[in-house]
């Protein structure tokens, strides 16, 4: 191979430490067709800077430190974060910024991210407020107007539990309470307005919680109980669900290429949104009459369509 300068060994060395090989003097000296000693001195130059080199377990090897390792890793996290923002953009991209370069003063991310989430730049302070609420478990007042509609409501001891985002869009979960029954409404976090944080503290239901953290999209029900739905994958999409798994998936492939894949959901429009992302390559098993109402909205669909 043709000789590498001592800057290039040292370049080669350090990217393959950091990605987690353990490293040998002779090893690399016969694959670089060089002498030990040139590759020992190396090591030795390497580890006088603060790179975070040292031996491994047999004294003979060398490998990066794990708490090096984990300062490259949270660097990575660092610049997926800072992508990710700034693909929402706007001022919640200048606020994130500001939090980001605290972790990191100079970041130059490789990464590209394009995620489908509405700029919520206008409404970081309807956010801030919502945190402290959350955090402090205290009660809260809002007005609420939907742009669907003329009317303003006010709501009044409203228990916030989660800022949701589904689907691209941010809601507000939250507890309310009637003289008889219990709700859990989802509030567009854009309507929201004249946020007053009251005094007033409530305790949140843990196996509410645990069911957002469950929730397959915006139609799921907190107060449902969770039902088993069996959906039949095409062989050429089963792939895309062993890469990017649903929450509680299991998947079990079949020997002629295609797949079961077992869920759970609380509301069949958790699954509709589901067979209407992976048309046709996906159909429902069991139970098989959901399959026979998307069938039938389908239908209806295509004949209000034509």
């Amino acid at each position: 191979m043709p000789k590498l300068f001592q800057h290039q060994r040292h370049n080669i060395i350090l990217e393959r430490l950091e990605n987690g090989e353990t490293l040998s003097i002779t090893a690399l000296a016969r694959e670089w067709e060089t002498t030990p000693k040139t590759v020992s001195r190396d090591f030795r130059k390497l580890m006088e800077g603060n790179h975070g080199i040292i031996r491994a377990s047999d004294g003979k090897q060398f490998t990066m430190a794990q708490s090096r390792n984990r300062s490259l890793q949270s660097n990575t996290a660092i610049k997926i974060l800072d992508s990710l923002s700034a693909d929402i953009g706007g001022k919640f991209y200048t606020k994130a910024q500001a939090a980001l370069h605290k972790l990191q003063q100079h970041i130059d991310s490789p990464f590209y991210t394009r995620i489908d989430v509405e700029d919520i730049s206008n409404h970081l302070d309807v956010i801030d407020k919502l945190e402290d609420a959350i955090s402090n478990q205290q009660m809260i007042n809002f007005t609420y107007k939907p742009l669907s509609s003329d009317t303003t409501k006010t709501y009044t001891k409203i228990a916030p539990y989660k800022i949701i985002i589904f689907h691209g869009f941010f809601y507000l979960f939250a507890e309310m309470k009637s003289s008889q029954y219990t709700y859990y409404p989802k509030f567009y976090l854009k309507e929201i307005k004249d946020i007053k944080i009251l005094e007033t503290t409530f305790v949140r239901d843990e196996k509410i919680l645990d069911r957002i953290e469950k929730a397959l999209g915006f139609w799921f029900d907190p107060l449902a109980k969770p039902f088993e739905v069996t959906l039949l994958l095409n062989a050429e999409v089963t792939i895309y669900f062993e890469r990017k798994p649903i929450k509680g998936q299991y998947l079990k492939k079949n020997a002629d290429g295609t797949a079961e894949l077992t869920i759970m959901i609380t509301h069949k429009n958790e699954l509709f949104s589901i067979l209407k992302q992976w048309l046709p390559q996906v159909r429902v098993i069991e139970p098989y009459v959901l399959q026979e109402e998307f069938d039938e909205m389908m239908r209806k669909y295509i004949k209000w369509s034509n």
